[in-house]
């Protein structure tokens, strides 16, 4: 019998999500470089409540009405592309799905069955649950697009481990500003593996966290003078010369704050701030604004080293772990909206995630 494809849609701008049942991916429509997976669990982003609740005239993605959001999703593997090498019908993966940057609900990830582009898919190690493979796939994304895109921080592609672990602080010292953070715990670990040591901003409560992923300082970002300490800390070469900054919170005071530090500090980078949210004008730094899906689009030997190479190897042999941890709310689809509701209200050190 075929099976019953339900989703958890977007119907209006601004409007609670309502499932329903949705049109299943249809195996004769892949690309070469397609796949379809039946999902079996989703992790929640800001960008989900953010798009949920924009009114009306506000459609930065340009999407149709009804809609399906997601883009962290985990499950198996049912139909391959025929340009798809790397994967077998039948494994566990983990996916970044394309559905914003598509404009196609049959991409959105808060579905029973999903399309995916397989340059953002990779296997699961039989040692990790979908559920918490499921925090990586946005976060890993923009993480890369933000440290390694040459229009971004431009900084070393990380190398696939092999018997012994990266070695950070040889290349140069990443500033990131939100360390414990989605996006920020895949930047500690991405910019460790390229061989950077990593200066970070956090709560003292996740100070431990944090340096357990690999950060060589964590410091405390409410402290009034925290652009004077990083400053000091790395005009004093800590980890040597500063790269640039990375900044995971992406409001205006968190960029102008990185941007202080590097107009104070110098070294070997651009100048650079890379933000996932706003980009203002800065006086002699240049502020850039991270897309995730350009690793796909605009630079694809991003994406073919990061998932297609060295998650996949990273993960199997421990040198990079889902992070934060995750916190399932529930089972089901019905629980999508709520878990847009928790993480709209904020979250620390962890994410959102619902079982499928």
């Amino acid at each position: 019998m075929k099976p019953v494809n339900y989703a958890s849609y977007l119907p209006s701008a601004g409007a609670a999500l309502e499932v329903a049942t949705a049109t299943l991916p249809d195996p004769s429509s892949l690309a070469d470089d397609e796949i379809i997976i039946k999902n079996k669990a989703v992790a929640i982003n800001p960008v989900d409540w953010k798009v949920r609740d924009s009114p009306p005239g506000n459609n930065r993605f340009g999407i149709k009405y009804p809609f399906i959001l997601g883009e962290d999703v985990a499950g198996e593997v049912l139909h391959l592309g025929s340009g798809v090498k790397h994967l077998q019908t039948g494994d566990r993966v983990f996916a970044h799905a394309l559905g914003l940057g598509a404009g196609d609900t049959a991409y959105g990830g808060f579905q029973l069955y999903v399309k995916l582009k397989a340059a953002t898919v990779a296997k699961i190690p039989d040692s990790i649950s979908y559920e918490s493979a499921a925090v990586l796939p946005l976060s890993v994304s923009t993480a890369a697009a933000g440290l390694y895109m040459n229009a971004t921080l431009a900084l070393a592609l990380p190398d696939v481990p092999t018997s012994s672990a990266p070695q950070s602080g040889s290349k140069g010292t990443l500033l990131l500003w939100g360390g414990s953070s989605s996006v920020g715990s895949s930047v500690v670990q991405l910019a460790v593996a390229s061989g950077y040591s990593v200066v970070a901003t956090a709560s003292p409560a996740n100070y431990a966290f944090v340096k357990s992923l690999g950060a060589s300082f964590v410091l405390d970002y409410h402290n009034p003078d925290i652009v004077g300490i990083l400053s000091a800390l790395l005009r004093g070469g800590a980890g040597g010369p500063l790269v640039g900054a990375y900044d995971a919170i992406g409001s205006e005071t968190t960029v102008r704050q990185c941007a202080a530090v590097v107009s104070s500090v110098g070294g070997l980078g651009k100048g650079r701030v890379a933000s996932v949210g706003v980009a203002p004008d800065v006086k002699g730094v240049e502020v850039v604004r991270i897309g995730s899906t350009g690793i796909v689009s605009s630079e694809p030997a991003v994406a073919k080293r990061v998932w297609g190479e060295y998650l996949p190897v990273a993960l199997e042999k421990g040198y990079l772990r889902p992070a934060p941890r995750e916190s399932v709310v529930g089972t089901g689809l019905y629980y999508v909206q709520g878990a847009l509701d928790l993480n709209k209200r904020g979250v620390s050190a962890a994410k959102i995630v619902v079982s499928l």
